[in-house]
């Protein structure tokens, strides 16, 4: 059986009545990869026999398929499908995706399935539109089960994705039936324009660990990685770049990520001028971070600058939508190509072959004001070196507003984000209803708390409720109150030009550099959010991806949890406008700031468990073999301290028994547990116990 619920148009909540419907067989997928042929990849498609809701929607019909994606532009059916994306081989490209179907099911009943409509989320719903091309007509849509083939690098890793819409309809009959059972077959063939890299073993392992999370293929990780360099890199691996007159300024945080990042540097723009061409100054950086990344093992690039020569501004053009035409730093992140395929000099179009994977993690600065700057690499160095202890460092703030009331509120995203915070954790729900809102969400940042996801409405000044009054959630009408400066909060939300760096001063960017307070990283959009009622829109779906990588795969580099988000997202390809949200959805701060839940966790306290343990980067870093590795624990306990290489495996045990509350140091003298000197490459440091555990990086240069 599965269920038909109606949602009340004018309820404040879904109201459900249920239906007996002909049993169908829903679609929870079960992929078995079976071993790849010359040049093919094989999936079992099968279906157990629930998991599809059929909602009705405003008087239309709609399935609701977990895990399943709108995929369709606007005005065609809303029917999900679901993404896949598989590591390939080295140099090769995805040419096609067969689907052999070996059993289907139809939906008893007759079905006018809703044509999708995108909404910014500034505007009201507007009124439908219904492809003619598919609603006049009685084939079955989709023509074919797999949309979106396509391939992407992902720091020298090979990928190739696609989506699988699983139902059939057919719209003037009304028709609708599901696959249940498939062969699906892959098919790759050597492609000479893909570029073969040779990258460090600090590149390849934090590539390799987000993509564990997101390929339907993991155990090929380790066979078809990039090729590796010898040792470490001769650059820098964590850079900085900006004018030569704030070099001073920003040498703290130099020295610091020197020891966290395994080496870092200030590049000025005078340096990068001198030695690199292109079309513009935005060029020139970019093939500089080219170039530091293919042959110099470049991870990380926080850049300094507000909006002007350093920010690349996207000309991607939707129909229907219109241009961006606003800050895109992803330019700097997805390294391949040129972002300008036709020649043209307007960035990010869809004739300009992007490739939308991170290769390296990028955040900013987004000031030219000397005291705004030093606002900003103090509380970046305060934050990790000397955290405020206490219980705001689980402590998370899910504040959310009417998107398109009275159905479709911000608490949709905000629930599924608060699935993944760990149940230890502190959550605090202001949800907005169509009678009031909440409106003590300043006083709960000034107590302090680690995430924050403000959802609403938003403009450059700020992002808001729905209703009145007071309308502002947080804005320049009262961000000025924030005093939490020593428990800075991670921000991240859906709203609407909250980043827009082309204003002056926007509400991301008063967060940064407000000396009382405000926010240690944001991320926030450049432009338009864009949702897709009553399913989850693209801008929610990037949100979800951050909490996951957060959370779930606790991905705590706040560049790197970002930069992955993205790709997942990606990979989750055939989403229209997922582009857009990839190309809009702005880092401001340092992409390798550690998140403070990943350094310290929590005091015991009254009512609250023991705290994470903190494991310091290793000293030195890289190191020639011995290293000292320095922890703080809140109290005794017994933990073990394992290295492990990039194929997760054990090589070495450092540590296994209690260790006193407190500072302490452990020794490693860079062997295995067989005596045998490990040799050069990228290991995970971790340290295990009280139900936590924790994790570093090693280099090892010989």
């Amino acid at each position: 059986m599965f269920t038909l619920h109606i949602f009340s148009k004018y309820s404040d909540t879904h109201s459900q009545r249920s239906y007996t419907v002909k049993p169908v067989l829903a679609l929870l997928i079960s992929a078995l990869l079976l071993p790849a042929a010359a040049g093919e990849i094989t999936m079992n498609f099968t279906s157990p026999t629930d998991g599809v809701e059929m909602v009705v929607f405003e008087g239309y019909d709609l399935p609701m398929l977990d895990g399943g994606l709108t995929t369709f532009d606007e005005g065609y059916p809303n029917l999900p499908g679901i993404p896949y994306t598989f590591l390939l081989p080295q140099g090769t490209t995805l040419t096609g995706v067969t689907v052999e179907v070996t059993g289907s099911m139809v939906v008893e009943g007759t079905w006018n399935i809703d044509p999708i409509r995108y909404y910014a989320l500034n505007s009201h719903p507007g009124p439908r539109t219904w492809a003619p091309e598919v609603y006049n007509s009685n084939e079955v849509f989709p023509s074919a089960p797999v949309v979106a083939v396509q391939s992407g690098n992902k720091t020298g890793y090979r990928l190739g994705a696609f989506t699988l819409v699983p139902f059939m309809y057919q719209p003037l009959s009304g028709n609708l039936s599901v696959i249940t059972d498939a062969t699906v077959t892959l098919t790759y063939e050597d492609d000479p324009s893909v570029e073969l890299l040779t990258l460090t073993d600090q590149q390849i392992s934090i590539a390799s660990q987000g993509l564990e999370n997101i390929v339907s293929n993991p155990e090929m990780l380790e066979v078809w990685t990039p090729a590796s360099t010898d040792g470490g890199t001769d650059w820098s691996s964590w850079v900085v770049i900006g004018s030569a007159s704030f070099e001073t300024m920003l040498q703290p945080l130099v020295n610091h990520r020197s020891s966290t990042a395994g080496s870092a540097e200030y590049v000025t723009l005078d340096w990068i001028y001198s030695n690199y061409t292109g079309y513009d100054t935005q060029e020139k950086i970019r093939n500089y971070l080219k170039d530091a990344y293919s042959n110099h093992g470049l991870v990380y690039a926080l850049i300094i600058g507000d909006f002007g020569e350093t920010t690349r501004v996207s000309k991607l053009y939707i129909g229907g939508v219109g241009t961006l035409n606003s800050t895109a730093d992803l330019y700097y992140s997805d390294l391949d190509g040129s972002w300008d395929g036709d020649g043209d000099h307007q960035y990010g179009e869809n004739t300009d072959y992007l490739d939308y994977y991170c290769d390296i993690y990028v955040g900013r600065f987004s000031t030219d004001v000397s005291s705004r700057l030093q606002s900003m690499v103090d509380r970046t160095l305060n934050y990790e070196v000397s955290p405020t202890p206490g219980g705001w460092q689980t402590t998370a703030l899910l504040p959310a507003g009417g998107l398109w009331p009275p159905q479709y509120w911000g608490s949709f995203v905000c629930d599924s984000i608060d699935k993944r915070i760990p149940p230890s954790w502190t959550v605090h729900k202001l949800y907005e209803t169509t009678s009031s809102h909440p409106n003590n969400q300043i006083a709960i940042l000034n107590t302090g708390i680690a995430f924050c996801e403000p959802t609403g409405h938003g403009f450059e000044s700020g992002i808001y409720w729905y209703y009145n009054p007071p309308t502002d959630l947080i804005s320049a009408g009262n961000y000025t109150s924030l005093t939490n400066i020593d428990r800075l909060p991670v921000m991240s939300s859906i709203a609407c030009l909250a980043g827009r760096l082309s204003n002056i001063a926007c509400i991301a960017e008063r967060l940064m550099f407000w000396p009382s307070g405000g926010a240690v990283a944001v991320m926030f959009n450049s432009n338009n959010g864009f949702g897709t009622p009553p399913s989850m829109g693209p801008s929610e779906h990037l949100e979800v991806h951050m909490s996951n990588q957060l959370w779930t795969y606790h991905q705590n580099e706040i560049g790197v949890m970002h930069g992955l988000a993205k790709d997942a997202f990606r990979a989750a390809g055939g989403m229209s406008l997922q582009n857009w949200v990839l190309q809009e959805h702005n880092l401001l701060g340092d992409p390798a700031l550690m998140f403070v839940a990943g350094q310290t966790g929590i005091e015991e306290g009254e009512g609250l468990g023991p705290i994470q343990p903190h494991l310091s980067a290793p000293a030195p870093n890289p190191s020639a073999g011995s290293c000292v590795i320095g922890y703080n624990l809140p109290a005794s306990g017994s933990f073990t301290v394992t290295v492990y290489d990039l194929m997760g495996r054990s090589v070495g045990t450092i540590h296994d028994g209690i260790l006193p509350a407190g500072n302490g140091s452990l020794a490693f003298d860079g062997r295995d547990n067989s005596g045998a000197a490990l040799p050069s490459g990228c290991y995970s440091v971790v340290m295990t116990g009280t139900g936590t555990s924790v994790t570093t990086r090693l280099m090892i240069t010989r």
